[in-house]
């Protein structure tokens, strides 16, 4: 039989800002305010990566966090990193964790933007003393709307 493990590896996150503000004055000298932050998460040995279609404008569930991956949800201690990236040129797109219970934390995405988690806990309270593990990934937008999800795990 064929040896089939994984080695673990690290992912690198590195997100650019650039931006140079510039002088009416015809001064050539711009101001700077670039910036590159990079964040390694390792042990990485598990990931999902998927593009979705929006079937209508519900809530919809993306991805389930649990103890276990019992029915294929993500094992919600063992992840590191989760992006939602909103596909769509034109249209915001809602994207929140989900407790199920009393708790979520839903934000706007803007199009051709992206969010990221590095956590998959949650607190929709005013004042948030207790984060609650989330037990979904939730999204809502237009029909056909596409956004891609990434999530890594240990």
């Amino acid at each position: 039989m064929a040896d089939t493990d994984l080695n673990a590896a690290t992912l690198t996150v590195t997100i650019t800002e650039a931006l140079a503000i510039g002088h009416d004055n015809g001064s050539a000298d711009s101001l700077d305010f670039a910036q590159t932050y990079t964040h390694t998460f390792s042990s990485i040995v598990n990931t999902s990566k998927r593009i979705i279609k929006l079937a209508n404008t519900n809530l919809t569930e993306v991805a389930t966090f649990a103890a276990t991956t019992a029915d294929g949800a993500f094992v919600r201690a063992d992840v590191r990193y989760i992006r939602v990236t909103n596909l769509d040129g034109t249209t915001a797109l809602q994207v929140g964790l989900d407790d199920e219970d009393s708790d979520a934390a839903y934000t706007s995405l803007a199009a051709n933007s992206s969010i990221m988690y590095t956590g998959t806990t949650v607190e929709g309270g005013n004042g948030g003393s207790t984060l609650d593990n989330a037990t979904a990934l939730k999204v809502k937008g237009v029909a056909s709307h596409q956004l891609e999800v990434f999530i890594a795990s240990v």
